[in-house]
């Protein structure tokens, strides 16, 4: 196979992954749940706690979900900015997806749900350095602010 051809191929398959990367979630029915898109919660602000996994709070913070983006102020001072997120929602509970990401502390991969006025969930910190990668788990809880 020449080397042209190989090329051809290698675009064909990156072409793949990224229409695939960019379909849009909004709609789609999954294992009885519907997926919707962005902007479900958004207006919706809540002030609660985050921790470490296993360890008691150690952060105030206040969730805001606005234009299909989702922001934990506790982690502004690190540089981190919104993030889009996705909701499903199933038997009355809304479960949300996020990922936030810092220039210099790295990405936060956000799950959580919400049951009423409440919210929960955990987020993963992960930063890759070239001497050792960080990777930890932490835990939030909050109410919807009034």
């Amino acid at each position: 196979m020449s080397a042209q051809s190989v090329f051809r191929r290698s675009l064909l398959g990156l072409s793949f992954v990224l229409v695939l990367v960019n379909v849009p979630l909004a709609q789609e029915k999954e294992f009885g749940e519907i997926v919707t898109s962005s902007h479900v919660l958004d207006g919706r602000n809540y002030f609660g706690q985050n921790g470490s996994k296993g360890k008691p709070a150690d952060h105030d913070d206040e969730f805001i979900f606005k234009g299909g983006m989702f922001r934990s102020t506790s982690c502004d001072k690190y540089g981190f900015k919104e993030g889009r997120y996705e909701t499903t929602e199933s038997e009355g509970i809304i479960y949300f997806k996020a990922a936030t990401a810092s220039p210099s502390h790295g990405q936060m991969f956000w799950e959580g749900q919400i049951d009423g006025d409440s919210l929960k969930g955990t987020f993963l910190w992960t930063k890759e350095r070239w001497y050792w990668d960080i990777r930890k788990e932490y835990w939030f809880k909050a109410e919807l602010k009034q």
